[in-house]
């Protein structure tokens, strides 16, 4: 009955999508099981680096992740099985900066993982329109570039030790969303005369 009920487990978390959207994850474990799904070698390196949570996520041995203790000073390996990796939470939260940037508005809630990293649609298809003269409305513009560098700074500040996955992004990043940045630069007028407005031809 145990194996069974251990070989179940495995189906469960192997097989069946449990991951949330980005308008549902809530937390830094909600995040990293969402990255499972959509980048799973990224996360096995991570796993084989710094162990913890991930590695068990991941099903990664534990002489894999001792065997990473080799690979350098800068490697956590072996951590607590039941935290996430300081390294690795920053590494998920700035990859959900570009991931979750074009989320449609109205469609998540505050505290969401799409409440800090999405971006006023309008905005930015009008700033895109602009840049491109109407020539590519998906590549995102310079002042959207701008705030997505500002984010992934402020992310490092705002990590600091292993996660708890149960964390909420909520508590790491309090205010700190894309949006406030960008309004922020806005009303400042950063972005005043960067953008050529010309008119039309007859």
């Amino acid at each position: 009955m145990k194996i069974l009920l251990e070989n179940w487990n495995k189906f469960i978390v192997n097989e069946i999508n449990l991951s949330k959207t980005p308008q549902e994850i809530m937390t830094v474990g909600e995040l990293v099981q969402y990255f499972k799904e959509k980048d799973p070698s990224t996360l096995e390196k991570f796993a084989a680096r710094y162990g913890g949570y991930v590695a068990k996520l991941m099903g990664v041995g534990v002489g894999a992740v001792a065997g990473a203790a080799t690979a350098g000073a800068g490697a956590v390996a072996g951590a607590a099985a039941g935290v996430v990796a300081e390294q690795v939470v920053e590494q998920m939260l700035q990859a959900s900066i570009m991931a979750f940037a074009n989320i449609e508005d109205g469609t998540y809630q505050p505290g969401s993982a799409a409440s800090y990293f999405d971006l006023d649609d309008n905005l930015q298809i009008f700033m895109r329109d602009l840049e491109t003269k109407g020539g590519n409305i998906t590549k995102p513009s310079e002042p959207e570039k701008q705030v997505f560098s500002i984010m992934k700074d402020k992310i490092e500040d705002a990590v600091s030790g292993d996660v708890d996955p149960n964390t909420k992004i909520s508590e790491l990043l309090g205010n700190i969303t894309a949006e406030s940045i960008m309004d922020a630069r806005l009303q400042a007028g950063e972005h005043s005369g960067k953008v050529k407005i010309e008119p039309l031809g007859e």
